[in-house]
């Protein structure tokens, strides 16, 4: 089990969680993923950042428009497995509006809701 916990922890580091994109790409993010009600779980939105080696789920916290925080989501404590970020990638149809930024798909927003919408 400690291995399967290190794989998980390395492949959320593989895409640093502290800087995932420039300050100025967050109205970019906010704006792409704005008008999804299935990515507004709780007071947040999820989305998927993913590239060829990883994949990691993120909230965006944000209130009149004003980004309050962006935050990498420990998504194994919410029951969410790398194969179902994997999934919700392979799943798109198209390609990402922003590059490697993809959309929550139904499986993890059932489960996030599940949690998360009081």
């Amino acid at each position: 089990m400690a291995q399967a916990n290190k794989t998980v922890e390395n492949r959320i580091r593989g895409i640093n969680p502290r800087a995932p994109y420039d300050p100025m790409q967050y109205s970019e993010v906010l704006q792409w993923i704005g008008d999804r009600q299935e990515a507004f779980i709780g007071s947040s939105y999820y989305y998927i950042l993913a590239d060829d080696r990883v994949s990691s789920l993120y909230r965006l916290t944000a209130s009149g428009g004003t980004l309050y925080s962006v935050q990498t989501v420990d998504y194994p404590s919410y029951g969410i497995s790398v194969e179902d970020l994997e999934d919700a990638v392979r799943e798109s149809e198209e390609e990402p509006e922003l590059l490697h930024h993809y959309h929550i798909n139904a499986h993890i927003e059932k489960k996030l809701r599940s949690l998360l919408d009081i």
